[in-house]
């Protein structure tokens, strides 16, 4: 919730800000006590007490630790009566700053992807400039062909750690993260603030796609984007047709999906703009017809006789 008045036409002032929420957070017995009520939901979901908090933050003025308490109480933490909790912002805080989550780590691949082969093959450095690779550095699984980034999701350090840094996982891992980022930006949410979220068509022949969609959150500013293929992906009438042919495109990572690919779309209109995208399989074909906002807004089936 914020603080912001409106003005005589309903709008919000430009110049008026909420209050800092940071700032209470700016104060190192404030984060322990963050720290302490993080720890505690790790292995009991009870609340902690007044006293059981104070004993293991560790202040003995009770003054100066009511005082602390105050400054956290009703936005990052909460009292229930039988002690102490964090509240949702209050736990998301904490989570960001525990530094466990995000211990560094060695990067993992590259690994080789090629369809229909298995994966975890390390990439020979003479693999080629169109190898399809992956590789986990800076806490990204990215997906490359030659020296181009295709696509990228973040997986925290704490659980590429969990499964054993394999690259087999991470790569499941990134490909549900990624597929449940598109659906978000689909329906106009934004994954990291869900404020609203637009998308346009970008057609750049430099680009490693030259069929793509980027994304931008009146919050958060630009999300990035992916292949315009990606918005049919989630449709239910590719869905089906996929799922009658053999082919699941709820659990196939993306880059897997022949049909994401520039080859597989053509600029069926220009005023107004629109993209078809052919998903073929069996000989069989689906028309996608996507608008100037990566809309799907018809389809089309051509099955073999």
């Amino acid at each position: 919730m914020t603080n912001r008045r409106a003005d005589s036409n309903g709008r919000a002032g430009a110049n008026d800000r909420p209050a800092d929420p940071f700032k209470a957070l700016g104060n190192e017995t404030r984060l322990e006590i963050l720290r302490t009520l993080y720890e505690r939901m790790q292995g009991d979901e009870a609340p902690l007490s007044y006293s059981a908090l104070r004993d293991r933050v560790g202040v003995a003025d009770k003054g100066n630790f009511n005082y602390h308490l105050r400054q956290l109480d009703g936005r990052f933490l909460e009292d229930d009566g039988d002690g102490y909790r964090l509240t949702f912002a209050g736990f998301e805080i904490a989570k960001v700053i525990d530094v466990d989550a995000w211990r560094s780590h060695e990067a993992c691949g590259p690994v080789v992807l090629e369809d229909g082969s298995e994966r975890g093959t390390v990439c020979d450095s003479d693999g080629g400039d169109e190898s399809l690779t992956a590789v986990y550095e800076d806490s990204v699984v990215k997906i490359r062909r030659g020296d181009e980034t295709l696509s990228a999701h973040a997986v925290r350090p704490a659980g590429a750690t969990d499964r054993g840094m394999a690259m087999d996982a991470l790569l499941d891992v990134a490909s549900t993260l990624w597929q449940h980022t598109i659906e978000s930006i689909l329906e106009g949410i934004c994954p990291y603030c869900h404020a609203t979220v637009e998308r346009r068509l970008a057609i750049d022949e430099s680009s490693a796609w030259v069929h793509s969609f980027r994304a931008t959150c009146t919050t958060c500013g630009p999300l990035g984007g992916s292949h315009v293929a990606i918005a049919a992906v989630v449709h239910p009438a590719v869905i089906s047709f996929c799922w009658e042919r053999g082919v699941d495109v709820t659990t196939r990572p993306h880059w897997e999906l022949p049909f994401v690919d520039d080859a597989a779309v053509t600029v069926a209109s220009e005023e107004p703009t629109r993209l078809r995208v052919d998903v073929e399989l069996e000989g069989d074909r689906l028309e996608v017809l996507l608008d100037e906002t990566v809309s799907v807004v018809g389809t089309n089936r051509r099955e073999k006789r």
